[in-house]
């Protein structure tokens, strides 16, 4: 019983993590109708970023004792090293910034293009970010602290089972996320403005909606969240070149069980990813290294039967 529950918690950190990258390619859907492959590496560039102001310019923060690249930059500013949530706000900020700014350089070019070439545009992205962070700082692990308490004596004790401040915080962090989301969506002209380009984007300039400014917002908040869950993911492993892929993958899965238009289904899409990943292996004959495999096992046995997913609007189209 006891690791029964301890399972249940581990894989609650999984599923916060998950779900802050679903959420950001729920963001996206909603507000664009796109999906954007990418995402997990402008997130990094930001997690990168992050760790540039947290650095030490002078001190090894790293296994091969060498500086992080670009730290002995930031030490211009003052107050560098920053304390880690303003360092980790700073990278949100850069990776929001680098989501507007390749939206207004590779995808409104391809407005009126096909889905498909939209698409590989952001296969192509994600390949060119991942050679270049791998360029600048290398492919050495390196260490990123912790955004909420992890001491060996921080958690609560439920049942025998050892529920970790790390998870709490990251679950108090998603609910915060969803509740900004859902308000920004539903209760605000901008939201709006995303529900009506998603809906017609050729309508939505004559009822007055600057359609350009309103995509890069959504792909900048996109991004935004992107390099929070990047942050998360090297808080709690390390800091590596391409470590954000088998995540986004994850979270692809996460977002589609859940629904691609639900910031609600992202999140439960979220857990259950992270309970398959963690349950199936355990119970089943499957081996532990084919755990990535269960989730999309669960996924596809669900569109088989809602292929809406859990939360997502049914489309309807005229014939």
């Amino acid at each position: 019983m006891d690791l029964f529950l301890q399972r249940c918690f581990d894989s609650l950190f999984n599923g916060a993590i998950y779900a802050s990258l679903a959420l950001a390619i729920v963001m996206l859907f909603r507000s664009t109708g796109l999906l954007n492959f990418a995402l997990g590496e402008i997130g990094m560039v930001g997690g990168y970023t992050a760790l540039v102001m947290l650095s030490p310019a002078t001190v090894a923060t790293s296994a091969f004792s060498v500086p992080v690249v670009g730290a002995a930059t930031a030490a211009r500013l003052p107050g560098h090293p920053f304390p880690v949530p303003v360092a980790v706000l700073i990278g949100v900020t850069m990776s929001a910034l680098l989501g507007a700014a390749l939206y207004y350089a590779i995808l409104r070019p391809l407005k009126g293009r096909s889905e498909f070439v939209t698409v590989n545009a952001t296969v192509a992205l994600l390949i060119a970010l991942a050679g270049l962070t791998s360029e600048i700082w290398g492919g050495r692990n390196l260490d990123f602290p912790a955004i909420f308490p992890d001491n060996p004596d921080d958690f609560v004790t439920f049942f025998g089972g050892r529920l970790r401040y790390t998870t709490i915080g990251a679950w108090a962090l998603q609910l915060g996320l969803i509740a900004m989301i859902a308000t920004l969506l539903h209760k605000t002209k901008t939201g709006l403005a995303f529900r009506a380009i998603t809906s017609n984007i050729e309508a939505a300039p004559l009822m007055g909606i600057k359609v350009d400014r309103t995509l890069a917002l959504a792909w900048a908040l996109s991004s935004g969240l992107g390099a929070l869950t990047a942050s998360l993911v090297a808080a709690s492993t390390i800091m590596r070149p391409g470590m954000m892929v088998q995540v986004l993958i994850l979270a692809f899965a996460a977002a589609t069980i859940g629904g691609l238009d639900s910031a609600k289904g992202a999140l439960v899409g979220g857990l259950l990813v992270a309970v398959a990943q963690t349950f199936i292996p355990a119970y089943t004959p499957l081996p532990t290294e084919l755990a990535v495999v269960a989730p999309f096992l669960a996924m596809t046995i669900l569109l088989m039967f809602r292929s809406q997913g859990l939360f997502g609007t049914a489309r309807v189209e005229r014939v």
